[in-house]
Protein backbone atom coordinates (compact mmCIF):
# COMPACT_ATOMS: atom_id res chain seq x y z
CA UNK A 1 0.00 0.00 0.00
CA UNK A 2 1.21 3.45 -0.94
CA UNK A 3 0.54 6.40 1.32
CA UNK A 4 1.25 9.87 0.17
CA UNK A 5 1.48 12.55 2.77
CA UNK A 6 1.10 16.06 1.43
CA UNK A 7 1.98 18.89 3.71
CA UNK A 8 0.93 22.34 2.53
CA UNK A 9 2.66 25.41 3.81
CA UNK A 10 -0.19 27.82 4.38
CA UNK A 11 1.90 31.00 3.98
CA UNK A 12 3.40 29.85 0.67
CA UNK A 13 -0.02 28.80 -0.58
CA UNK A 14 -1.53 32.22 0.24
CA UNK A 15 1.38 34.03 -1.44
CA UNK A 16 0.99 31.94 -4.62
CA UNK A 17 -2.78 32.41 -4.57
CA UNK A 18 -2.43 36.22 -4.22
CA UNK A 19 0.13 36.27 -7.02
CA UNK A 20 -2.21 34.36 -9.35
CA UNK A 21 -5.13 36.70 -8.53
CA UNK A 22 -2.98 39.79 -9.19
CA UNK A 23 -1.74 38.38 -12.52
CA UNK A 24 -5.33 37.57 -13.58
CA UNK A 25 -6.48 41.09 -12.60
CA UNK A 26 -3.67 42.65 -14.65
CA UNK A 27 -4.55 40.51 -17.68
CA UNK A 28 -8.23 41.48 -17.41
CA UNK A 29 -7.32 45.19 -17.16
CA UNK A 30 -5.02 44.98 -20.17
CA UNK A 31 -7.68 43.18 -22.24
CA UNK A 32 -10.29 45.76 -21.22
CA UNK A 33 -8.06 48.66 -22.24
CA UNK A 34 -7.23 46.94 -25.53
CA UNK A 35 -10.95 46.39 -26.23
CA UNK A 36 -11.78 50.02 -25.47
CA UNK A 37 -9.08 51.31 -27.82
CA UNK A 38 -10.13 48.91 -30.57
CA UNK A 39 -13.75 50.03 -30.20
CA UNK A 40 -12.84 53.72 -30.38
CA UNK A 41 -10.70 53.09 -33.48
CA UNK A 42 -13.54 51.23 -35.18
CA UNK A 43 -15.99 54.03 -34.32
CA UNK A 44 -13.64 56.62 -35.80
CA UNK A 45 -13.73 54.66 -39.04
CA UNK A 46 -17.44 53.82 -38.79
CA UNK A 47 -18.54 56.50 -41.23
CA UNK A 48 -18.80 54.33 -44.33
CA UNK A 49 -17.09 55.75 -47.37
CA UNK A 50 -18.70 55.44 -50.73
CA UNK A 51 -17.50 56.56 -54.14
CA UNK A 52 -15.09 59.50 -54.33
CA UNK A 53 -14.59 59.69 -50.54
CA UNK A 54 -18.15 60.59 -49.68
CA UNK A 55 -19.08 59.78 -46.08
CA UNK A 56 -22.26 57.71 -45.95
CA UNK A 57 -24.08 58.39 -42.71
CA UNK A 58 -26.52 55.66 -41.63
CA UNK A 59 -28.87 55.24 -38.67
CA UNK A 60 -26.20 53.43 -36.63
CA UNK A 61 -23.63 56.25 -36.91
CA UNK A 62 -25.91 59.29 -37.31
CA UNK A 63 -25.57 60.76 -33.81
CA UNK A 64 -21.87 59.85 -33.57
CA UNK A 65 -21.32 61.77 -36.81
CA UNK A 66 -23.31 64.79 -35.56
CA UNK A 67 -21.39 64.88 -32.29
CA UNK A 68 -18.00 64.46 -33.98
CA UNK A 69 -18.79 67.02 -36.67
CA UNK A 70 -19.93 69.65 -34.14
CA UNK A 71 -16.92 69.07 -31.88
CA UNK A 72 -14.39 69.05 -34.75
CA UNK A 73 -15.85 71.27 -37.46
CA UNK A 74 -12.51 71.93 -39.13
CA UNK A 75 -11.90 68.20 -39.57
CA UNK A 76 -15.05 67.89 -41.68
CA UNK A 77 -14.90 71.12 -43.70
CA UNK A 78 -15.36 70.43 -47.42
CA UNK A 79 -16.06 66.72 -46.76
CA UNK A 80 -18.71 65.19 -49.00
CA UNK A 81 -21.56 63.56 -47.12
CA UNK A 82 -24.56 61.43 -48.07
CA UNK A 83 -27.20 61.36 -45.34
CA UNK A 84 -30.91 60.62 -44.91
CA UNK A 85 -33.40 62.34 -42.64
CA UNK A 86 -36.60 64.32 -42.62
CA UNK A 87 -37.09 68.05 -43.18
CA UNK A 88 -37.55 69.98 -39.95
CA UNK A 89 -37.87 73.77 -39.88
CA UNK A 90 -37.81 76.43 -37.20
CA UNK A 91 -39.59 79.78 -37.63
CA UNK A 92 -36.39 81.83 -37.80
CA UNK A 93 -34.81 79.86 -40.66
CA UNK A 94 -34.36 81.53 -44.02
CA UNK A 95 -36.14 80.12 -47.10
CA UNK A 96 -33.11 78.05 -48.07
CA UNK A 97 -32.55 76.47 -44.62
CA UNK A 98 -33.88 73.43 -42.78
CA UNK A 99 -32.58 70.78 -40.42
CA UNK A 100 -32.02 67.34 -41.89
CA UNK A 101 -33.38 65.63 -38.80
CA UNK A 102 -33.83 62.29 -37.12
CA UNK A 103 -35.65 61.44 -33.91
CA UNK A 104 -33.23 60.30 -31.19
CA UNK A 105 -34.48 58.03 -28.41
CA UNK A 106 -32.88 59.17 -25.18
CA UNK A 107 -33.95 56.48 -22.72
CA UNK A 108 -35.92 53.30 -22.28
CA UNK A 109 -39.14 55.24 -21.60
CA UNK A 110 -39.24 56.20 -25.29
CA UNK A 111 -38.51 59.86 -24.65
CA UNK A 112 -37.21 61.44 -27.82
CA UNK A 113 -35.71 64.63 -29.21
CA UNK A 114 -35.13 65.90 -32.72
CA UNK A 115 -31.46 66.00 -33.72
CA UNK A 116 -29.90 66.89 -37.03
CA UNK A 117 -27.66 69.05 -39.10
CA UNK A 118 -28.56 72.50 -40.38
CA UNK A 119 -28.78 72.24 -44.15
CA UNK A 120 -28.98 74.76 -46.95
CA UNK A 121 -30.40 74.25 -50.42
CA UNK A 122 -31.36 76.81 -53.04
CA UNK A 123 -34.88 75.40 -53.52
CA UNK A 124 -35.44 74.33 -49.91
CA UNK A 125 -38.76 76.14 -49.66
CA UNK A 126 -40.17 73.68 -52.25
CA UNK A 127 -39.53 70.67 -49.97
CA UNK A 128 -42.43 69.76 -47.67
CA UNK A 129 -41.85 69.69 -43.90
CA UNK A 130 -41.37 66.20 -42.42
CA UNK A 131 -40.76 64.61 -45.82
CA UNK A 132 -37.92 62.07 -45.88
CA UNK A 133 -35.03 62.98 -48.17
CA UNK A 134 -31.49 61.92 -48.95
CA UNK A 135 -28.93 64.71 -49.30
CA UNK A 136 -25.58 64.61 -51.00
CA UNK A 137 -23.62 67.68 -50.05
CA UNK A 138 -20.58 69.26 -48.49
CA UNK A 139 -19.90 70.35 -44.90
CA UNK A 140 -19.19 74.07 -44.53
CA UNK A 141 -18.79 76.30 -41.49
CA UNK A 142 -21.73 78.54 -40.69
CA UNK A 143 -23.37 80.50 -37.94
CA UNK A 144 -26.70 79.98 -36.21
CA UNK A 145 -26.53 81.27 -32.65
CA UNK A 146 -22.86 80.30 -32.74
CA UNK A 147 -20.49 78.53 -35.05
CA UNK A 148 -21.66 75.16 -36.36
CA UNK A 149 -21.34 72.85 -39.35
CA UNK A 150 -23.83 73.30 -42.17
CA UNK A 151 -24.59 70.75 -44.84
CA UNK A 152 -24.58 72.58 -48.18
CA UNK A 153 -26.78 70.35 -50.34
CA UNK A 154 -25.75 69.63 -53.93
CA UNK A 155 -28.43 67.04 -54.60
CA UNK A 156 -31.64 66.13 -52.81
CA UNK A 157 -33.93 63.25 -53.60
CA UNK A 158 -37.07 62.06 -51.88
CA UNK A 159 -36.82 58.71 -50.14
CA UNK A 160 -38.85 56.37 -47.99
CA UNK A 161 -38.74 56.29 -44.20
CA UNK A 162 -35.74 54.09 -43.32
CA UNK A 163 -36.18 50.77 -41.54
CA UNK A 164 -34.38 52.22 -38.54
CA UNK A 165 -36.36 55.43 -38.28
CA UNK A 166 -35.07 56.31 -34.82
CA UNK A 167 -31.46 56.87 -33.83
CA UNK A 168 -29.82 56.43 -30.46
CA UNK A 169 -27.59 58.58 -28.30
CA UNK A 170 -23.98 58.85 -29.44
CA UNK A 171 -21.46 56.52 -27.87
CA UNK A 172 -18.65 58.06 -25.85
Amino acid sequence: MFIFNLKINRNKFLKIFKFIIIVLAIIIIILSIFTIFQKSKSEQNSFDKIQDSTLKIESNNYTNFLKECHENINKYLDKKVKITGYVYRLPDFSDNQFVLARTMLINSNSQAVVVGILSEFENAKDIKDYSWIEISGTIVKGNYYGELPILKANEIKETQTPEEEFVHEPTD
